[in-house]
């Protein structure tokens, strides 16, 4: 069944840390395999913040992320045995813990958040619970947090739920694993997020994670439907037409050989492959750490096409798909993200590990992560821990214009790491530069000057950290470099 590649290889020779931070940190660069002795590959470490730190509780669970589209701020919603904190990571390095919500009833160790319309729909296996749903624009205007929040609404249609899902496209939300439908399906209009109605369920079997989408894939019987993914644990897949809410219709069931607890997943975004995984298949089995890949270009007969098994032995949990990577939560080894080759094979790209004291198959560590900021900035939470990290290579639009253009392969950034000067050599021609952080904003700029014979630039008071220098040139197209500044 394998017939996918061996995943990246934990770095073994790495000394053991555990993880123990209390506060943030200056931005760390990934350097010979470390950023402040957590193992990593491709991620640098923006900041680390304990539960603790953010509101407390016994455990942190999932996540979710916001973005306010009339500042561009944004905000990390971070889940906790007993309640909901909003984190403005506009600035990765020093995140700012601005407001919570309480748990609508007793602590549980499961939280599950999701946004809509600028509003949090938070749900939890608490009994009773139901669905809260937060004004998130409320946080705009806080100086000084963290201040308590109370929901502009409440759900009660089901009382506790696994985990609740939305698709943006349509304005509805489903809550999954709840105390109705069987723990299938249980719709809900949210179009007014202040008075959400019940609009449908489907008893399916239990379902303990979904994705709902407005179908683009290339299956032409189903363009243009609403169709959830199911993950419905011992009973595998299902792909169900959502479209007709008081009509939900089964297509068609998945299952696998070594399933043991279909957990979660998510589709490219071509919607030709599903990616998913086993929590319980490490254990059962002992496995490598999986993550499995679907065929769903016909979703009357998907199919299991293999999977991509790292080295690796921690348990895996929630992974989410952007552009052409997947980034994989996995409990003890942290962060993994992979890329989408164009026969949906996954071939190692980078990692983050979080907890580099074990990789043992146990229920601890990270627990999920954001990969949809604009910024490109990683938001992962866990059960003791939230980190920031940032692929240093993701090129962000800087004023509109865009950072991933054809580059000049002879133009060069030396030193790199710098120290206090920089040299630009292998072109020239009359140019402007910029130095942007990884948020997008200035740090430093310098007026047309001509490229060539080693031009020098002053670097001596650009703080430590990763930047992208935006050479300008006035016959051509823009070219970014990444600098690292490091003393």
């Amino acid at each position: 069944m394998n017939r996918f590649s061996i995943g990246l290889p934990r770095v073994s020779s790495l000394p053991v840390f555990v993880a123990l931070a209390t506060g943030a940190w200056a931005q760390v660069p990934c350097e010979n395999g470390s950023a402040d002795g957590y193992p990593c590959h491709g991620l640098d470490l923006l900041s680390v913040r304990t539960i603790e730190d953010l509101g407390g509780g016994a455990n942190g669970n999932d996540c979710w992320g916001w973005v306010d589209s009339s500042s561009g701020r944004e905000f990390l919603l971070v889940g906790r045995s007993n309640g909901l904190s909003i984190v403005e990571v506009t600035d990765p390095v020093n995140p700012n813990f601005l407001a919570e919500v309480p748990t609508a009833t007793v602590q549980s160790l499961w939280r599950d958040i999701k946004v809509f319309d600028d509003h949090a729909f938070v749900v939890s296996e608490a009994a009773g619970h139901g669905m809260q749903v937060i004004d998130l624009t409320q946080v705009l205007d806080i100086t000084d947090g963290p201040v308590e929040l109370a929901p502009v609404s409440h759900y009660l249609g089901f009382g506790n739920a696994h985990n609740v899902v939305i698709n943006e496209d349509t304005g509805f939300a489903f809550g999954v694993g709840t105390n109705t439908a069987g723990g299938g399906l249980h719709a809900v209009d949210i179009s007014d997020p202040g008075s959400p109605q019940a609009a449908g369920t489907f008893e399916g079997g239990y379902t303990h994670d979904a994705q709902v989408v407005s179908y683009v894939g290339p299956d032409l019987d189903h363009a243009g439907k609403e169709v959830a993914f199911c993950f419905n644990g011992s009973g595998g897949i299902r792909i169900v037409d959502v479209t007709d809410k008081t009509d939900m219709v089964a297509i068609s069931s998945l299952t696998y050989a070594q399933s043991a607890y279909t957990h979660q997943g998510w589709v490219s975004e071509d919607h030709r492959f599903l990616f998913f995984n086993d929590e319980l298949d490490e254990q059962s089995f002992g496995n490598g750490t999986r993550t499995y890949i679907s065929d769903i270009s016909d979703l009357d007969n998907p199919s299991v096409l293999g999977f991509y098994q790292s080295l690796n032995t921690a348990i895996d949990h929630n992974l989410y798909v952007r552009g052409d990577k997947v980034f994989a939560s996995n409990y003890l080894s942290g962060l993994r993200v992979s890329r989408i080759a164009p026969d949906g094979n996954l071939e190692p790209y980078a990692f983050f590990d979080t907890n580099p004291e074990s990789d043992a198959t146990a229920f601890d560590g990270t627990w999920s992560n954001y990969p949809y900021f604009p910024s490109g900035n990683i938001g992962i939470t866990g059960f003791t821990h939230v980190f920031m990290v940032k692929d240093p290579n993701f090129e962000p639009e800087v004023d509109g214009v865009g950072a991933e253009v054809t580059p000049i392969d002879m133009l060069e950034v030396y030193p790199n790491p710098a120290s206090n000067t920089i040299r630009i050599t292998g072109w020239s021609g009359q140019a402007s530069m910029r130095l942007v952080n990884l948020m997008g904003e200035d740090v430093q700029h310098w007026p047309s000057m001509p490229l060539g014979s080693g031009l020098q630039l002053d670097f001596s008071n650009v703080p430590v950290g990763v930047y992208l220098l935006q050479v300008n040139p006035e016959d051509g197209e823009t070219q970014t470099r990444r600098v690292i500044v490091n003393r």
